[in-house]
């Protein structure tokens, strides 16, 4: 039996794993990681980056540990660091099988930056009982969760606007500009053959576009069909089971929030999230009121009697219209695509097939019963003058101007090992 002294300085040690955000090591990691050093490194080296051996987050966090006679054991977990949903969770399944692996006597905590925490978050939660031992401190981390639904705009709603405006695309731009003779000669059969194309492609074309970008559920879908047989209508289901975790629970890990003040992946989040919001109530409002009236009535305007009646120029006619398909197609290409491109700041995956999914993007989780936030001010950056550095230092550590870089707030590694000294006793 181990003396009293001996076993409270063996509950003094921790294995601590470090698990880096979106791009963590940079864009073209393989890239990085498997080419020779060459002269440019030799005369610009690189720094670390922050959880790399070396970094002023790692040394400051050994030397601050050190003084609170804790024994750390550091190790990296890498992923693709895609800024990709199913990236995330299969990097989640990786981490967890490494996190299982450990002895059940350790003193085990994760430290995880952006997305990282994500990542960590839920890989801990799928550990059960054995994730409750396991503490994670997250810095900057957009809590992220899904919210998939079958409701959304009808597909037929959205199809028949797009497909009446190619037909006012084509009517109103190709066929005026289509020389006489490409169609007198013709036989009729072949007349027929065109006019039926001119009319049968926008219709594939919209039906096509409608699918892929908005993706709208259908009445059969809601009636328990197959995930295997119809993957692409149950997409929102399963990026929402690919990102989402249990937050709550007695299988809940420590928790300690880190966040700053205006953190920039903060802002950008908050942004799309509003303009989304916006967008989706505009969405609605113009293609079932405005947009219908604007393209049946254009569409007929190509009849040379309206340019009697307004006694205009049928060259200067045939500019408005253009200017008018501009102005549709433009606004129409922004009210469908700036969802979809908004949403993908979470992960390329909502990107296409994903008009379903409401994304929320917290800077806690919901449950606070196990956890603790801290919010760090924001160090002071003195102007430049008199050759002074933008950069200024505080107990020996790095100050970045980037907000989204907590590890570099000199608060930042106290706040942790403040925390740890508590879970390590």
């Amino acid at each position: 039996m181990l003396p009293e002294n001996s076993a409270k300085e063996s509950s003094r040690t921790c294995v601590i794993t470090m698990v880096h955000g979106t791009w963590g090591r940079g864009f073209f990691p393989r890239e990085h990681e498997t080419r020779s050093r060459s002269w440019w490194d030799e005369l610009f080296p690189t720094t670390p980056p922050w959880f790399g051996e070396g970094s002023d987050f790692r040394k400051n966090l050994e030397s601050a540990l050190r003084k609170e006679n804790i024994a750390a054991t550091f190790r990296i977990f890498q992923w693709t660091g895609a800024n990709s949903v199913f990236h995330r969770a299969r990097a989640a399944n990786q981490l967890g099988g490494l996190l299982a692996s450990d002895r059940d006597d350790i003193n085990s905590i994760v430290i995880a930056h952006s997305h990282g925490g994500n990542v960590a978050l839920r890989a801990i939660s799928r550990l059960g009982s054995r994730g409750a031992r396991i503490g994670l401190v997250t810095l900057a981390t957009p809590f992220l969760r899904v919210f998939p639904t079958w409701e959304g705009p009808r597909f037929w709603e959205v199809t028949i606007y797009i497909y009446f405006l190619l037909i006012y695309s084509m009517v109103s731009l190709l066929l005026p500009a289509m020389p006489r003779s490409f169609i007198v000669g013709y036989d009729d059969w072949v007349k027929t053959g065109i006019l039926l194309a001119m009319f049968v492609f926008p219709a594939a074309a919209a039906a096509l576009l409608v699918r892929l970008i908005i993706n709208p559920g259908r009445p059969s879908d809601r009636k328990g069909s197959d995930r295997q047989t119809n993957r692409w209508a149950w997409r929102p289901f399963i990026i929402a089971d690919s990102a989402n975790y249990e937050s709550a629970g007695p299988h809940a890990p420590n928790l300690l929030v880190i966040r700053g003040v205006d953190d920039e992946a903060a802002l950008v989040l908050a942004f799309g999230a509003i303009a989304t919001r916006i967008n989706r109530l505009l969405l609605g409002a113009t293609w079932k009121t405005i947009y219908p009236v604007l393209v049946l009535l254009y569409a007929g305007s190509v009849l040379t009697r309206y340019t009697e009646w307004f006694d205009l120029d049928p060259d200067v006619f045939l500019q408005l219209r253009v200017h008018l398909w501009l102005i549709l197609v433009s606004v129409t290409a922004i009210l469908l695509l700036l969802p979809a491109l908004l949403n993908s700041r979470f992960g390329r995956e909502f990107l296409i097939g994903a008009f379903r999914c409401e994304i929320a993007a917290d800077s806690a989780p919901d449950y606070l019963t196990r956890a603790r936030l801290i919010t760090l001010e924001t160090p002071y950056q003195p102007l430049p003058f008199g050759g002074l550095s933008l950069r200024i230092r505080s107990n020996g550590s790095s100050t970045s101007s980037i907000r989204h870089k907590l590890y570099n707030y000199p608060s930042c590694v106290p706040e942790i090992v403040k925390w740890i000294n508590e879970q390590a006793r």
